[in-house]
């Protein structure tokens, strides 16, 4: 037995040298130790591996839930949008209109598709430099009562329900329509982020349009446009994984940066308000008195005061600067010293 397991052991030594040698295997052994001291160096101290780049958290969870309550910039954006396709649509068709932001809700792109009717006016668009593509669907009844309108026809409350296709003219005042959206939505997204939307492709039949995967999750912004006795819709449909890469700049509610939509009156008016005279005022000081201490005052008394160091200049009650009282050439004056409010 004793050679036997001599004669295993020397086998087994010279099988591993055929394979790897000593300073091999002690260069892995060296390789994995370091790697696992870095990782645990750059772990502990917070900072990033050279070469790695930054790796932040991701709740995949997060995709399936309304986007609507957490970005409400978003909702300013698209707010905004509303007010500018509703003057698109009363100079396009010149009719009187209200477009009313309804809901925002995520959906499946499978499934977005089996809530849309036959024949709906289905348009994919790019945002670009926003990655992927998004949808901008009218519905039958909003291209309809358009064209209707377009031409000098009354609108509907009810449309023919049972077309499977759009006429020449119907085509004709979609694809209008879908300028002024891509043009309202580049105005109402340039304070925001700077966006180009440029149409790819139409689709009439929802069981045609598959240019996306079917489980892409949707953020479908649903807009009422409502006429007088009739209304349709018209739905932006944006992937989430587009909105992702926004998602920080797009939670907040208020924007820092100038915007350029001021006006051409904007200058004149603001010359014409530095030019304007407003009322400077200051308490020198102040005292307390009683109701009855006051009744009893009589001409040559003397009320003491209260009097401190430095007075507020007021412009029109609103405190803007703090300085000191005296005289300057015969006349009461006040020294300023520091900006009390600062715009």
């Amino acid at each position: 037995m004793a050679d036997s397991d001599s004669t295993t052991d020397t086998g087994t030594n010279t099988n591993t040298e055929e394979v790897l040698t000593q300073e091999e295997i002690d260069a892995l052994l060296t390789s994995v130790e370091e790697d696992e001291n870095n990782g645990q160096t750059a772990e502990d101290s917070g900072t990033i591996v050279p070469g790695i780049g930054h790796v932040r958290s991701f709740d995949f969870s997060r995709q399936s839930q309304s986007l609507s309550s957490g970005l409400p910039l978003l909702n300013v954006i698209h707010e905004r949008f509303a007010l500018h396709f509703c003057e698109s649509i009363f100079n396009t068709l010149r009719c009187s209109n209200n477009v009313k932001l309804v809901d925002a809700r995520g959906a499946p792109f499978i499934d977005y598709l089996h809530t849309l009717e036959l024949p709906s006016h289905i348009n994919f668009i790019h945002l670009s430099p926003m990655k992927g593509i998004a949808l901008a669907v009218f519905d039958n009844n909003l291209i309809t009562n358009a064209t209707s309108s377009f031409f000098g026809g009354s609108m509907k409350k009810e449309v023919i329900a049972d077309k499977s296709d759009f006429t020449p003219a119907e085509m004709r005042i979609a694809n209008m329509l879908l300028q002024k959206v891509m043009s309202d939505l580049q105005v109402s997204w340039k304070a925001d982020i700077e966006i180009h939307p440029a149409a790819k492709q139409t689709e009439i039949n929802p069981d045609f349009a598959q240019l996306m995967n079917p489980s892409e999750q949707l953020l479908v912004s649903r807009f009422d446009i409502i006429f007088e006795g009739t209304q349709g819709v018209f739905e932006l449909a944006m992937p989430m994984a587009m909105i992702e890469p926004y998602r920080d700049q797009l939670s907040v509610t208020y924007q820092s940066e100038k915007r350029d939509d001021q006006g051409a009156w904007a200058p004149v008016i603001i010359d014409e308000l530095k030019t304007t005279n407003v009322n400077l005022s200051s308490t020198l000081g102040t005292a307390q008195l009683t109701l009855g201490e006051i009744l009893r005052l009589d001409t040559g008394d003397i009320i003491p005061m209260d009097v401190k160091d430095t007075v507020t200049l007021y412009a029109e009650g609103v405190p803007i600067f703090e300085g000191e009282y005296g005289a300057f050439n015969d006349k009461n004056a006040i020294k300023i010293r520091n900006k009390k409010y600062r715009p």
